[in-house]
């Protein structure tokens, strides 16, 4: 059962003291400041978040109390004491010597205690400090069954800790629905912000064969036009958020965009630079470019500024690591850009393929196929602890289960065999993407539509494709005569738009190295341009 809560709030912010205790609290909307009442609350409180991008992006923001613009870069952003926000210590990345003595220093002064740090920290964590001591807050809990296949050990370092310590709550904008919710949270109370009033959100889907190529076009469409203009709003910044350096790369060579115009805010490990080549690794707290490409490491809780910027999420069926749910990323990518006077801050752009099967197992049965496995791995756990095995053969089976790796359904924890159903709901969640949501155009449509009303809350509008496809229609000469004059203006700022123009219109660069920038600006049409140059 769900329980509305009534909530304090102020301009679309929780203004609350704290959250209720031991329970799972589902806010609602992304970005309405639920960490910062955990961060800045007079209860010693440890927040543990799913990536070490939202801990940088919390202790060193790109903007103070006062409003002073700060952007970090690389170097400059360490685990330990925040140089920005009083009080709160960052712990992730690898645990030193040096980043072991700083915590305890920290502990052992005066104050309130907040400390951030990733779900793998949790575990590690509990040597250092007496947890009835603390308040834990497990941010964007979700991701528990989201990342499950390569986070097990983390998420069940969270899960064995939860309860020890003083009070827990699992915080959410986009809980995991009812039906896919792991058997660890039955019993947990769960409440949901009442809020006055609710999200308006506007989604563009555009079905298309090759998206990497069409988020391509929407770049040039900038850089030609020199924005996008949506509903007479002009676009001058592009949010691309795609889970794929692979594809972020694609795009890149494709747009030939230079270091000037892109970021690129994924992990910054070995396996993507050598991936991305001679491009670039920033982070959310690097200064902002034109073109931003995001992995999922910032889906969630981070904090984008810009007065400008348009969301686009870019799904490809061929690669599952970039395919988004509708319930739960579509809502998290929506809320990330934090600049109340942005017109496009609830509009995302989403760009998808399908994969249509003529057979495939329906839903419903593999629900069924799922379930017989729990059945039957059940049937081995009863098996396994009444036969009241050795040592030696429970080690033996141990050692079997961790061969099988994160896909096994049996766990061997206090001194039993258990199932592990996160296993079977992850199963589940993510066929039900791959087969049902993106089967076809209109599957992701009714999707969309069907989450607007069960998910958010809100209101969802779908937009229909030929809207999407006039925002990157082809530009008139007008507008490309116009651009390439403002362009010509600020001749220090190489703009690779200015070879599409001339390409497209070889007669503008003629007139403009011909008869020069003022003249060229007086001149409206091609056929006033030839006359003045004579080519008639």
């Amino acid at each position: 059962m769900i329980t509305k809560l009534d909530i304090q709030e102020k301009d679309g912010f929780l203004i609350m003291e704290d959250f209720p205790a031991n329970c799972i609290f589902n806010k609602v909307k992304t970005g309405c400041g639920a960490t910062t009442i955990a961060l800045t609350n007079c209860e010693n409180y440890i927040i543990a978040v799913p990536t070490t991008e939202l801990i940088e992006n919390k202790c060193y923001p790109t903007k103070d109390v006062d409003g002073n613009v700060k952007f970090w870069k690389k170097h400059e952003r360490k685990a330990g004491l925040s140089p920005v926000v009083t009080n709160l210590f960052g712990l992730y990345g690898n645990f030193t010597l040096e980043l072991k003595k700083k915590l305890k220093d920290y502990l052992s002064s005066a104050g309130i205690k907040k400390i951030i740090c990733t779900y793998d920290k949790i575990d590690k964590l509990m040597e250092f400090i007496n947890p009835v001591d603390f308040k834990l807050m497990v941010d964007e809990y979700h991701n528990f069954l989201k990342q499950y296949s390569f986070r097990d050990k983390a998420i069940n370092g969270v899960l064995a800790h939860f309860k020890e310590f003083k009070s827990y709550c699992f915080l959410s904008a986009t809980p995991i629905p009812k039906d896919l919710k792991p058997s660890i949270f039955n019993g947990i109370p769960e409440y949901i912000a009442n809020w006055s009033e609710s999200d308006e959100i506007t989604v563009y889907p555009y079905h298309t064969d090759k998206p990497y190529m069409v988020a391509a076009k929407f770049i040039k469409t900038y850089q030609t036009k020199g924005c996008l203009n949506v509903n007479g709003i002009e676009s001058k910044e592009a949010y691309f958020f795609i889970n794929s350096v692979t594809e972020i790369k694609a795009i890149l060579k494709q747009t030939q965009l230079t270091e000037d115009d892109y970021r690129i805010i994924c992990a910054d490990n070995l396996k993507n630079r050598s991936t991305l080549g001679g491009y670039t690794i920033s982070g959310s707290t690097d200064a902002p470019k034109r073109f931003n490409f995001i992995t999922s490491k910032s889906f969630e809780g981070v904090d984008f500024h810009s007065e400008t910027g348009l969301c686009f999420v870019v799904s490809n069926v061929q690669n599952r690591h970039t395919l988004v749910s509708i319930d739960m990323d579509i809502p998290q990518i929506v809320g990330r850009i934090r600049t109340k006077s942005n017109p496009f801050r609830n509009k995302v752009v989403h760009i998808f393929n399908t994969k249509a099967t003529d057979h495939y197992t329906t839903f419903e049965e593999m629900e069924q196929i799922v379930d017989e496995e729990v059945k039957a791995a059940q049937e081995r756990a009863d098996m396994f602890n009444n036969a009241k095995l050795s040592e030696p053969a429970i080690k033996q089976q141990v050692n079997e289960i961790k061969k099988v790796g994160v896909e096994s359904y049996l766990s061997y924890q206090e001194n039993k065999f258990i199932v592990n159903d996160m296993v079977a709901k992850l199963q589940l969640y993510s066929y039900y993407i791959a087969t049902v949501v993106y089967q076809s155009d209109q599957s992701l449509r009714n999707t969309y539509i069907q989450s607007g009303m069960t998910v958010t809350r809100g209101k969802w509008y779908v937009a229909p494709e030929k809207f999407v496809k006039d925002l990157i229609s082809e530009p008139t000469f007008r507008e490309l005569h116009k651009r390439y004059c403002e362009i010509k203006e600020k001749p220090m700022t190489f703009n690779l738009g200015i070879i599409e123009i001339e390409h497209r219109y070889p007669i503008l660069g003629r007139a403009y190295r011909q008869l020069g920038i003022k003249e060229l600006k007086r001149l409206r049409t091609i056929k006033a341009i030839k006359n003045a140059l004579g080519e008639n």
